[in-house]
This record gives structure tokens, C-alpha cells and sequence, in this order.
């Protein structure tokens, strides 16, 4: 996990300035307009895979550092922050509804930092599946709950140990439509699929494996249309597309520049036509993959550099965490995207 660790930290602590500077600025909670990428800083002339036309302020949305966030197939955007909360926000930035608070009780949250020496960051992700079920990873409680999107307990599953279904550090986490729940644990090294009753179905990873692929930190944060998990290896920078069975079905190396401030890439999202979209956890450029994973856009280290890899709504919703704090709404600029 120290590697892990360290970049995240790194990160955390570049972002957290900007965050700072942000809060501390005049910016509004939502101001729109494009932001193009400059056609200089794009190398070998790739597009831009996306424009900037929104760009929502967490203080001025009553949040603090964000851990994680999902869009909803009811278009919303969930996000988790230091708070120990869960907050719904609209595709125009309003602020819908808010649950949780610190403790170990339902409804409860204990979302750890990745680094002491950086407290407001959370480590609490988020995912909210095709029907609507918000799945929480309460990294500090070693658990995941669920809710319904209007913030209503509904059960939980998991608990701190290194046995079967249980957690040391539940971190990203994916459910698909059959209600079924996939959980990284970045303590472990493992990738487990959970029946909807919260029964273990299988397990990858941990020094299980033969193949290489299948061993170091998982990332998860996105389902393709073939209902493939897609997951990047953190320490093996590779992505992974894992089926329902837990079998690896295909994988390429992004060539993510190792001179990024985060050192390599950290995250991968995909979107309805199969572009794969990766990114650092930091500073630093995203990179666009088609379906036979070609290079074929980029979106250059900036201001507006992403923390996380873009997440997609079912209607053309896109957003995505900027280093600075902010959350940003997208426009999708990749013919047929």
C-alpha cells in the first residue's frame, strides 16, 4: 500500500493548496462557460476529448475536501467529503439533499484519510448502481452500506477482518444491474464480488494468481456496456477488463507519462462507446483510448487537470473531481462520444 500511499499524499497535498486558494477566491458555485484545450499544449496534435462548461465551488456548496463521486441514473451527482456525509447535487450545481455523519452506527461514516498529515481527505467512495442504490465504502468501519437514492438506510454488508467478506480498507467499489457489488480493498490487494444478500461470490488478487495482471492495488470506477469491470493495477500500470466471473478478458499498458507529478496513472473510467479515459491521481494529463486502445485524445496537465477520471451519467452527464477542488461539469468533444 506504501506506494499507493505516497502518490495519493502527494497528490492530496498539491490539490489541498489549490483547494485552499479556491475556497479563498471570488468564484461562484457555478460558472459557466468553455474551456477548450489549448491547441499547443496538446502534443502530436490529439483533440481534446472534452470541454469545461461548468465549474462548481465545494465551499460555496457547503462541502469540504471530496473523497469520491457517482452520477446516478436519475442524472445526479453523489459525492462523499470529510464531513462524514453524502451529498446529492443536480447537473446545475443545486445541492438536492445530505445523510450521514461520523460514527459506526447505519447511516454512519468513518471515511479515513490516505495520509495523517492531510485530515480533511477522505478516503469514503462511491457508486450508485442502475436502480438507483447509493453503496457507500466506509473505509473506517470496514464496511459497505447501502441506501436508497433519497438517503434511506436500506442494509449493510462487510466488517473489519481479513476473512472471507470481510474488509481492512474498503476503497472503490461498483455495483452492476443485477445488484451485485464489486469492492477493492486496498489493504488486501483483492477485488471481491458480493451477491445483493452480501454473499461473497469470488475473489482476485492478494497473491492469488499466477498471472501478474492480477496482483498490486485495484482501481475501480466504471462498468462497459459488456458489463465488464474496468480496473486499473496501480502498481502494474495496467487496465484491466474483469467479466462478471472474476476473469481477465483483456488488458494494454496506457503509457501514461512517468514524469506526471503522480508518477503514472492512477484511475480509468469508460465511456458509452467504450473510450477509455485515464488519469493520475494529481496533476497531470488525461489520456483517451478507443476500443482497440489507440491513443486518440488528450486533455493536457492544467489548472483544470482532473483528479479523478470522469464519471458518466445515462443522459450525457459528465463530471469530474479538478485538482483545485472543484467539480467540474463536461461536454464530451469525441465524435460519436
Amino acid at each position: 500500500m506504501e506506494r499507493v500511499t505516497t502518490r495519493l499524499a502527494v497528490a492530496v497535498a498539491a490539490a489541498g493548496l489549490a483547494f485552499l486558494a479556491a475556497g479563498c477566491s471570488g468564484t461562484t458555485a457555478t460558472s459557466t462557460g468553455t474551456h477548450p484545450s489549448p491547441a499547443g499544449a496538446v502534443s502530436g496534435a490529439l483533440p481534446s476529448p472534452f470541454a469545461v462548461t461548468a465549474r462548481y465551488a465545494p465551499a460555496l456548496l457547503g462541502l469540504g475536501w471530496l473523497g469520491a463521486l457517482a452520477v446516478g441514473p436519475d442524472g445526479n451527482l453523489y459525492v462523499t467529503d470529510h464531513s462524514q456525509r453524502v451529498t446529492v447535487i443536480s447537473p446545475s450545481g443545486t445541492v438536492l439533499r445530505r445523510w450521514g455523519k461520523p460514527g459506526s452506527g447505519p447511516g454512519e461514516f468513518r471515511f479515513i484519510a490516505p495520509e495523517p498529515s492531510n485530515p480533511t481527505a477522505t478516503m469514503g467512495k462511491i457508486a450508485v448502481g442502475p436502480d438507483g442504490k447509493v453503496y457507500v465504502s466506509d473505509s473506517g468501519n470496514g464496511r459497505v452500506q447501502v441506501f436508497t437514492a433519497e438517503g434511506r438506510f436500506v442494509r449493510q454488508f462487510g466488517s473489519y477482518g481479513s476473512g472471507q467478506g470481510q474488509f481492512l480498507l474498503p476503497a472503490d467499489l461498483m455495483a452492476d444491474s443485477a445488484g451485485n457489488v464489486y469492492v477493492a480493498d486496498d489493504q488486501t490487494e483483492t477485488l471481491a464480488k458480493f451477491s445483493p444478500a452480501g454473499k461473497v461470490l469470488w475473489t482476485i488478487g492478494g497473491g492469488q494468481s499466477s498471472d501478474t495482471d492480477l496482483t498490486g492495488h485495484f482501481h475501480l470506477a466504471s462498468i462497459d456496456a459488456h458489463g465488464r469491470l474496468v480496473v486499473l493495477n496501480d502498481d502494474k500500470q495496467r487496465i484491466l477488463y474483469i467479466d462478471d466471473g472474476g476473469h481477465k478478458v483483456d488488458a494494454f499498458s496506457p503509457g501514461f507519462p512517468a514524469s506526471s507529478p503522480t508518477g503514472g496513472a492512477c484511475e480509468a473510467t469508460v465511456d458509452a462507446v467504450g473510450n477509455t479515459y485515464v488519469s493520475g491521481c494529481g496533476p497531470g494529463p488525461t489520456l483517451v483510448y478507443d476500443r482497440a486502445h489507440r491513443l486518440i485524445a488528450k486533455w493536457p496537465g492544467t489548472m483544470s487537470s482532473l483528479f479523478v477520471s470522469p464519471v458518466f451519467g445515462p443522459n450525457g452527464e459528465v463530471f469530474a473531481l479538478a485538482v483545485d477542488g472543484s467539480i467540474l461539469k463536461l461536454h464530451i468533444t469525441l465524435p460519436g462520444a
